[in-house]
């Protein structure tokens, strides 16, 4: 195209039609313009790929990050429960007027309970990185987009209930402690006992079931502990299960 410009403007020259040359400098502007257009589509391509194939690394991360925090979270709803209805068992118990239950098989329900720390700490590395540097717009799908920038205000919902259940389950604890049989207690359930021996001595645990405060906190601790299982974290396994599938339709 340039050469038959070039002839054309030689042509024209040749014969001293000015108005004619005229054309021709217009064309050559436009051609110039041209290039520069396909310059710049050239270089947006360039970019939008780029773009395209850092939010593919993005989604595959972001996918085996919440894949596995999905699993942490099911892995804790079913020992939860465990933990729960051994609460429940106990609450049950102060309820009754004969008590068929032995030391051991009490400190069982009860350290079984309220030893192991209820909380869910998912490993948000991928969403952390994509949110402090600002390239949550990265993410083309407006759903995702949005699922992923509320999630941490989920995650603060959950805390505060987990908050509330861990609250009860300090204070039975410190029951234990002022009131009960802790060393003897622990050495019941199957908890690793490191080395720890019973010992002698006439305190128990059975006589906590008789007390008010001791049936009002196993009550609370069970139902705050159900109500965080069945509530919040079925919330946010189903926020995730969402995640994960909007991740897969790209």
């Amino acid at each position: 195209m340039i050469k038959f410009f070039r002839k054309i403007r030689q042509k024209l020259l040749s014969k001293n039609k000015f108005s004619k040359y005229l054309v021709y400098a217009i064309g050559e502007i436009i051609l110039v313009v041209i290039g520069i257009l396909i310059a710049l589509q050239i270089n947006n391509w360039n970019e939008n790929r780029k773009k395209n194939k850092e939010e593919q690394h993005y989604l595959n991360d972001l996918k085996t990050e919440f894949s596995r925090n999905l699993m942490t979270l099911e892995h804790l709803i079913k020992n939860s429960d465990f933990y729960f209805e051994n609460a429940l068992k106990l609450a049950n118990y102060t309820l009754t007027d004969s008590l068929n239950l032995s030391e051991p098989e009490l400190n069982y329900l009860l350290f079984n309970s309220i030893i192991p720390e209820v909380q869910y700490r998912p490993a948000p590395g991928t969403l952390n990185e994509i949110l402090n540097s600002g390239k949550l717009e990265i993410i083309t799908n407006s759903e995702l987009r949005s699922k992923l920038s509320s999630w941490n205000g989920i995650l603060l919902k959950v805390r505060f209930q987990e908050e509330e259940h861990a609250y009860t389950r300090l204070k039975i604890l410190d029951m234990i402690y002022t009131q009960g049989e802790f060393r003897n207690g622990y050495i019941d359930t199957n908890f690793k006992k490191f080395g720890l021996m019973p010992r002698n001595t006439e305190s128990s645990n059975i006589q906590l079931l008789n007390k008010q405060e001791f049936d009002n906190l196993i009550s609370v601790f069970y139902l705050t502990g159900k109500y965080l299982n069945e509530n919040y974290y079925g919330e946010l396994k189903l926020n995730i299960a969402e995640i994960i599938d909007l991740i897969d339709k790209g």
